[in-house]
This record gives structure tokens, C-alpha cells and sequence, in this order.
């Protein structure tokens, strides 16, 4: 039965029809689509999302952008390449169809783009004036309500070991856009079960072009410099992303404005920009949740949660000066941060090396060279403790989408540091070595692929190996396009890493090993109505439990009517995994600037509904229902929150203003 119902569902969305022309939700949700199976973390994915919105209301100029916007946008660096080669011979782009006749611009290139670029003068600079500012800025504001109909034992229990608040998460968010020269944003956020009326605040202003002012942002932001050793936050696509790009593409000051209570500074930091030199000053100053070590969770809904939110202080400042000329990049990084009280680790073996006590500082050197097709990037880092942390890669544009690359990796044991965020298996960068081998291949405008693997090793113990251990990972990706109007996908995952295993007598290391296959189609029935359907099957062998298998498949409508300001999706799944290990994570519709990805996981069947209304040119409503039914068990979670139910079902609904 089984079977038929997977051969059902393949045969039914073969026969489905072309897409029609894309709007702004469609190409930002078919970029999430993309970067679904990547490995960071829903955050980050987050901040992509907040970055494309941003690009809704002020488009990117792209006779000024940035290399790390273009590369944000989806660019490589060939594209990027032959788009400022033609600036610098032809002059600036007088009109946005000038593209079609730059090396490595598609026509789908271009579609996909277009909603998110303008051409205009390279100097043009709008007025920092008040009547302009208040007459041309943008004005957005959301509000935001979720919840889980169902009480959790956090909400029942009577002791004061529960939840202290109600069961619903809310959020309000004001941002103001000037053009490309003035921003300002407030974001106000309460998680369920949280007491407060807002638990979490973030606001930051931010200018930009005054002068030898590059960008000036006082309040929250985030700092990403060369590959991430010395200080990255946010966003990221540089392990095994589908375009075989390793190099970090997020660089320099980003605002922060998301309702994540975590990954972030706040305070002021500055570019100051003099010919082809940059120096970036930056300092913070914030509290942080903190019992003995760093807590990043975010919650505060016990009475334990809340003795220890703010309960520690963060502080943190440092530069870095980067020079460019004609593909060269070269830059350096200092930093310093402390606390007020000291950071502290429980008695685990595998936690020798981490940082504990009151400061530290870092150190770091990077370089990147830019020649036509081939890139080179490095970046060297050293922590106080004189632990060093390398990497160095690269990338070479065969062709037009066509990209091979390399990167190789050595991070000592008792490297320390807190804001490093770069290419590897663990959170932490530390105690790891890997290679790293991408390749992505346009073969013809309608069949492209990619296949990357990463050979790791971890000299010293880690949480799930009392001895040094090693692994490795695979992913592949074929994407075939039969025309322009419909789209089929295929991923395989392949994951092997040692772990421990405690037999009688002895602890010895084994491979976990797990291997993901599935199968995405979307296409379109009618003018109005469009369908997706994707199926997976999943397989894993470890040393306990052998071999376990899982599998699911979904169907999903969306229906726009193209008289109606209207949008409704419809989305069915049906899972059945043996364990936790087999689980697959599946990119989902949400409120608008809320990246969701669901686990499914068990046996059972997921639902929901999403709707979109634009209730006037300026306001519009969106609402969603979701429904989580197991077929074999009782309880759903554990701890607080343990659901006393085999079903969960969550709801929500945002409104969004523009003005003017």
C-alpha cells in the first residue's frame, strides 16, 4: 500500500503544467527552498530573508553594490566579475537590460533578480534633509501572534518549576527605509510561557555615505570579516551550499534586525572607507543569560530562566582594516572581549580546552585574490592562549555556473573563541581538521548539478567520543528544468562520523552512518493554482539499534487568484521514521520574515494552512494553521514540554502596514 501510494503521487505530479511568471514571494520563497538542506542554523537562514524583504523596499544599485551583497543576491564570482569588468570598460548601467548582454547574465538570471536590483547613478546620493527624509523614507510595521493550542505540563504543573507566562508568543517590528542611506528598526519579542509583556528588545540606526562614513550603525548589528575565524555572525553559505561557493560572502557591518536574542553586539560600530582602504571600528556592551557558562536559548519561562537572564555582562571591541585593488583583498582582524563574571564549564573530559575564565583576545590575518575565474582565500587566527585556527581555499569558474573549489581546514583543540563561525562540522571551531571538495555543473540551461564531499577529523575527545575520531560527508543535487515552467529536484545525503560505543568490557569507536535521498517537484495547474510535492526515503546503520529505514511524502497546493489579492496554501505529509536518527526536515510556509523548517520524525501525518490577504495596496493579513497527529504514541516532547496528546497544532497571524 505503501508503494502505490508513493507511485500514486510521482505519476499524478508528472502530468502537472507550467509555472506562470514569478512574483517577489515566489522567488524569495523558491530561494528558501534552496537553502533548506543547507547545515546553519534557522537563524541564519533568518537573516537572508530579512535581507531580501529589505531589498523589496530598496533596491540594490548595482553600479555601487558591494561584492558581499551581489554574493547575498546569489551572484558567483564570475558573474561578479564580468558585471564590474563591464562597468569599469563600458562606464555605468544605464538601464537594467543592459544584463542580457553581460558575460554569465541568463535571462532566468535576470528574472530572478530583477524584483531585487536598480540602475541608477553611481554617485547618486538622495538628500539626508529632514523634509526628504520624512517625505520619500518607507515605514513597515508587523505584528505577530503564534501559538500551541495545546497546554503543555509547563502550563499545568502548580510548583514553581512551570511556566510563568501565558501560551503565546508575540512580536511587534517597525522599520523605516531612506533609500540606501538611512535605516532604523524596533523589534519587540515575547516567547510563549515567557511572563513579560516584551521579554526581548532590539533597535539600531544605521547611516551610510557621509563622508569618508562608509556606514555608521549605533544599537544592534553583526560583524563578518574575512572567513569567519576571528568574527562571524549571521548569515553564511560557504559548507556544502549548492552553488560550490566556500568563500564567506556576508562581509563587513550588518544591522541586526530579527527577534534572535543571540549571534549579535550592541553598541556602535563604523566603516570608515579612504581610497581602497576600509578600517572597521566596533564595540558592545550587553548583558547576556549566563549560569556558570553562556546560555543562548533565549527563554525565560521559569522562575530559574529568569534569575538567569541579564545575569552576566559581555564586553567587546576591536577593529579590522582591509585594502583592496584589482582582486586583491587583504585584511586584519583584532578583538578583545571579557566578562564581568567568569565563564565556567562542567567536569567533562571533552571540555579541557574550552574557554573559561574572564578575557580573551584574538588575532587574525586574511587574504583573497580575485583573478578572472579563479579566487583564492585564506585566513590565519590566534587566540590569547597562542591556539592558532587556519583555512584556506579555492574556487575556480569553469564556465557560467560551472564551479569547482577546495578548502582546507586546521583548527587546534584549545583554539578559543566565542564569535568565530566558519567552515566545519562542529558548532565550535576548535579541535578539527577537514578538505573540502565542491563542484557544481551547468551542463545545459535546463540541467545543472552539484556534489560536494568533506573529509573531517577530530584529534582530541569530543562529547560523543572519548577518543580522536573522524568522518565524512556527501551531497549531491540535480536540478532539471523541462522548460521554463515547471522544476524538478533531486538530493542525496550521506553522512559518517565515530562515535562511541560501551561494550563490557571496553569502549570502542563506530561509524553512525546516514544516507537521505528525496525528490522535490513543483508545478502549475492552472493560471491560479500551482503544486509541489516532494517524497523522501531515509536509511541509517549504527552499531545498537542496525539498520533503520524511514520515508515521507507531501503534497502541497497554492492557489492565487489572479482577480483576488488572495493566497492560500494547502500542505498534507505522511511520515514514518523508526527513530529520531531518520528524521527529515522540511521547509515550510510561514508568517512573512519567519524562516520555518518542521522535523518530521515517528510515524504519523503533518498539516497546515497558510493564507494571504492584502486588504488594501498598503496592508495585508496573513494566517496560518498547522496540525501535527502521531499514529503510535500518546506524548509528544518531554519535560515542560510534554503535550499529553498524540496531536499539536499551532497558530498564528501577522499584519504588515507600509507607509506611505
Amino acid at each position: 500500500m505503501k508503494c502505490k501510494t508513493l507511485i500514486l503521487l510521482f505519476c499524478l505530479t508528472l502530468f502537472l503544467l507550467p509555472l506562470r511568471s514569478q512574483t517577489i514571494d515566489d522567488l524569495l520563497q523558491r530561494r528558501l527552498k534552496q537553502i533548506e538542506d543547507i547545515e546553519i542554523s534557522a537563524e541564519a537562514k533568518e537573516e537572508l530573508i530579512e535581507f531580501l524583504y529589505s531589498l523589496k523596499t530598496s533596491p540594490l544599485n548595482l553600479n555601487n553594490a558591494t561584492q558581499s551583497e551581489l554574493q547575498l543576491l546569489g551572484l558567483d564570482d564570475f558573474q561578479i566579475f564580468s558585471l564590474k569588468h563591464y562597468i569599469s570598460e563600458t562606464g555605468e548601467l544605464k538601464s537594467i537590460h543592459e544584463l542580457s548582454v553581460i558575460n554569465g547574465f541568463t535571462p532566468q538570471l535576470i528574472e530572478e533578480i530583477l524584483p531585487f536590483v536598480c540602475v541608477k547613478p553611481m554617485r547618486y546620493q538622495p538628500s539626508l534633509r529632514l523634509d526628504s527624509v520624512f517625505t520619500k523614507g518607507r515605514h513597515e510595521i508587523r505584528t505577530q501572534y503564534k501559538q500551541v493550542l495545546e497546554k503543555s505540563k509547563g502550563y499545568l504543573r502548580e510548583d514553581n518549576k512551570g511556566y510563568q507566562g501565558m501560551p503565546f508568543s508575540s512580536q511587534l517590528r517597525y522599520n523605516f527605509t531612506y533609500f540606501d542611506r538611512l535605516e532604523f528598526s524596533f523589534v519587540a519579542d515575547k516567547d510563549a510561557g515567557e511572563p513579560f509583556l516584551i521579554d526581548y528588545y532590539s533597535t539600531q540606526l544605521t547611516l551610510r555615505n557621509v563622508g569618508i562614513v562608509q556606514q555608521l550603525t549605533i544599537g544592534d548589528y553583526r560583524l563578518n570579516f574575512g572567513e569567519g575565524l576571528a568574527i562571524g555572525q549571521g548569515f553564511s553559505l560557504s559548507y556544502l551550499n549548492n552553488d560550490a561557493i566556500l568563500k564567506n560572502r556576508n562581509f563587513g557591518i550588518k544591522p541586526h534586525r530579527s527577534s534572535t536574542e543571540y549571534g549579535y553586539n550592541r553598541g556602535i560600530a563604523t566603516n570608515l572607507k579612504i581610497g581602497n582602504t576600509d578600517l572597521f571600528l566596533f564595540g558592545s556592551i550587553d548583558k547576556i543569560d549566563y549560569s556558570g557558562s553562556i546560555l543562548t536559548t533565549g527563554l525565560h519561562r521559569t522562575e530559574s530562566e529568569i534569575t538567569k537572564k541579564d545575569s552576566n555582562l559581555a564586553r567587546m571591541f576591536g577593529s579590522h582594516l582591509n585594502y583592496e585593488y584589482k582582486g586583491l583583498q587583504l585584511g586584519t582582524t583584532f578583538l578583545y572581549y571579557d566578562y564581568r563574571d567568569s565563564i565556567k564549564h562542567n567536569s567533562s573530559q571533552y571540555q579541557q580546552y574550552y574557554f573559561s575564565g574572564i578575557q580573551n583576545s584574538i588575532l587574525s590575518a586574511n587574504a583573497s585574490y580575485l583573478y578572472k575565474r579563479l579566487r583564492l582565500f585564506t585566513e590565519a587566527s590566534m587566540s590569547q592562549n597562542k591556539a592558532k585556527a587556519f583555512l584556506c581555499g579555492l574556487q575556480f569558474n569553469l564556465a557560467y555556473k560551472t564551479l569547482l573549489s577546495f578548502s582546507l581546514r586546521n583548527y587546534e583543540k584549545d583554539y578559543q573563541n566565542f564569535y568565530a563561525n566558519s567552515i566545519g562540522v562542529q558548532s565550535r571551531v576548535a579541535n578539527e581538521q577537514g578538505f573540502n571538495i565542491n563542484f557544481s555543473h551547468r551542463v545545459t540551461p535546463k540541467l545543472n548539478y552539484y556534489v560536494a564531499t568533506d573529509f573531517f577529523r577530530f584529534p582530541f575527545k569530543t562529547y560523543i567520543s572519548q577518543e580522536g575520531a573522524m568522518g565524512m560527508k556527501i551531497r549531491g543535487e540535480v536540478n532539471y528544468n523541462p522548460n521554463d515552467k515547471i522544476h524538478l529536484r533531486l538530493t542525496y545525503k550521506f553522512n559518517n562520523r565515530q562515535e562511541d560505543v560501551d561494550l563490557e568490557n571496553e569502549t570502542i569507536l563506530h561509524y553512525n552512518i546516514l544516507q537521505q535521498l528525496q525528490f522535490y517537484l513543483q508545478a502549475q495547474l492552472t493560471p491560479s493554482f500551482s503544486f509541489y510535492s516532494r517524497m523522501g526515503y531515509s536509511h541509517t546503520h549504527n552499531f545498537e539499534s542496525n539498520k533503520e529505514n524511514g520515508y515521507y511524502l507531501l503534497a502541497e497546493g497554492i492557489y492565487k487568484p489572479s482577480k483576488l489579492p488572495l493566497q492560500f496554501n494547502l500542505r498534507y505529509a505522511y511520515f514514518d521514521t523508526k527513530n529520531y536518527d531518520n528524521s527529515f526536515s522540511v521547509y515550510e510556509y510561514n508568517l512573512p520574515l519567519n524562516y520555518s523548517v518542521v522535523s518530521l520524525y515517528d510515524k504519523g501525518h503533518r498539516m497546515y494552512l497558510y493564507s494571504k490577504i492584502n486588504l488594501t495596496k498598503k496592508i495585508d493579513f496573513s494566517l496560518r494553521y498547522a496540525l501535527t497527529l502521531y499514529s503510535e504514541k500518546e506524548e509528544i516532547s518531554s519535560g515542560n514540554d510534554l503535550i499529553p496528546h498524540s496531536h499539536k497544532q499551532e497558530v498564528g497571524f501577522q499584519f504588515h502596514i507600509k507607509l506611505p
